[in-house]
């Protein structure tokens, strides 16, 4: 009927180990043109189409340990809330932050490092070591090599590159058929992130409807050490 207010589809959970993008926070759907937006419990969410519109549909809940403190625990959205992984604070190191992510039976996942404020010229802030597996790191286009090969580059080389973040995942990668209006709002998506695995693609970040976006790539990388990632770096 003319004029009657469209209501919103129930937006039930998906399962947090379905493929695809996520993003964390509390919003269902954003907010547009005479519309205002939907929010929920924080959560990592998931991308989905109900009746032609985007919204995120929860696959994780996200709850603070300790205000105090970057600690976390991430529960199953769809299965009564079971416990998915902990992310705790770890020490040791050369200098840093590193951050434990463990499943519900204590196995650890992998770690989530801080990058020390004296490297961050040279790679992204936050990256993860997954065991089995090359270190996920983003590092600037000019920084090839390991990370002892960098940093015998000195001072200058950082100095140099400063500023150019790895931006190889084209857009339609990161936003799919929501990125020409996105490159089109007031508000334009940032540079795309990209961590890699030695030469391969893991994950990339980017934004979609102003919200972060993150898109797993390599089949291996555990989902779960990926939230914990994109947690810490919202804080």
């Amino acid at each position: 009927m003319f004029g009657k207010k469209k209501v919103d589809p129930p937006v039930v959970p998906v399962r947090w180990d379905t493929e695809g993008g996520f993003v964390v926070g509390e919003v269902v759907r954003p907010s547009a043109f005479r519309k205002k937006g939907l929010v929920g419990r924080r959560a990592v969410r998931m991308p989905v189409t109900l009746d032609g519109e985007r919204y995120f549909a929860a696959a994780a809940f996200v709850e603070q340990r300790d205000p105090e403190v970057r600690s976390y625990e991430l529960y199953d959205a769809t299965e009564a809330e079971g416990l998915l992984c902990t992310v705790e604070p770890a020490s040791g190191g050369r200098g840093g932050e590193r951050y434990q992510v463990r499943d519900q039976a204590g196995q650890e996942l992998g770690v989530v490092f801080r990058t020390p404020a004296a490297k961050r010229a040279v790679q992204h802030g936050w990256w993860l070591r997954q065991p089995g597996r090359p270190d996920v790191v983003a590092r600037y286009h000019w920084a090839k090599g390991s990370a002892r090969e960098i940093a015998g580059r000195g001072a200058d080389a950082a100095v140099r590159g400063a500023g150019s973040l790895v931006g190889s995942v084209v857009d339609s990668v990161l936003y799919g058929e929501q990125a020409a209006s996105d490159n089109h709002s007031p508000a334009r998506p940032t540079k795309p992130v990209t961590w890699r695995a030695d030469d391969e693609v893991a994950l990339t970040a980017g934004h979609t409807q102003g919200i972060k976006l993150y898109v797993p790539q390599a089949s291996w990388l555990e989902r779960r050490l990926a939230f914990a990632l994109a947690v810490l770096r919202q804080e």
